[in-house]
């Protein structure tokens, strides 16, 4: 059986590190949003979420402000840190499943973001950013791409946005959501398979659901 895993917010707790980042870096172009504003959109690439926060930005706009925040993400990326049951459950997993991380940062980022929080890149049999396929998450492109390297179906994607719930079903995967992200956020996780508030209740849920 193969599990995959998004990486921000479901494996790393990664939430003040982008919203301080993206408010960092809208400010240097006296562009203000609210916190609420942006879990609005949370897990969506940040070129999407300018279009849709700022219309009349153009394209060199949007592409100085990513510039900018990847440049705060660089200088703050300390600030990143598993959640408490990660590492524990991932090492659990993966001596009965195959394990896989499809994310929506470069490869280099995710191998930082992994040395940082001091998980094993090795628990994974393939890692997949969005540098390695023509469309990111909500496409399925990422679980596509693994289903090659696999040459098998991929059977859960686990997340913590509701791009991850529109990838899985685009790819007809089951979701599981860790409901990490703030509650007012969780309304727009209803579509997800199955939802659960810990990474450590992954283990006994597929047991379940394989029976």
């Amino acid at each position: 059986m193969i599990i995959c895993f998004d990486l921000d917010g479901t494996l790393v707790n990664t939430e003040k590190w982008i919203v301080d980042a993206t408010i960092a870096a809208l400010k240097k172009h006296n562009l203000k949003i609210k916190k609420e504003d942006l879990y609005k959109q949370w897990g969506e690439v940040l070129h999407t979420a300018l279009k849709k926060s700022y219309p009349k930005l153009t394209k060199a706009e949007i592409e100085e402000i990513i510039i900018d925040f990847e440049i705060e993400r660089k200088n703050t990326i300390h600030k990143i840190k598993p959640f408490k049951n990660t590492k524990k459950i991932l090492k659990e997993l993966s001596k009965k499943y195959t394990l896989c991380i499809l994310s929506n940062n470069p490869h280099p980022v995710i191998t930082k973001i992994l040395k940082i929080a001091k998980i094993d890149k090795n628990l994974f049999s393939i890692i997949i950013g969005d540098d390695e396929v023509k469309r990111p998450k909500p496409f399925p492109d990422e679980i596509y791409k693994a289903e090659r390297k696999f040459k098998k179906k991929i059977q859960f994607m686990v997340g913590d946005s509701k791009q991850d719930i529109k990838t899985a079903k685009a790819a007809r995967v089951k979701s599981i959501i860790i409901l990490t992200t703030p509650k007012p956020y969780w309304k727009n996780l209803k579509e997800a398979d199955y939802k659960i508030k810990d990474i450590k209740e992954i283990p006994k849920l597929i047991k379940e659901v394989i029976r």
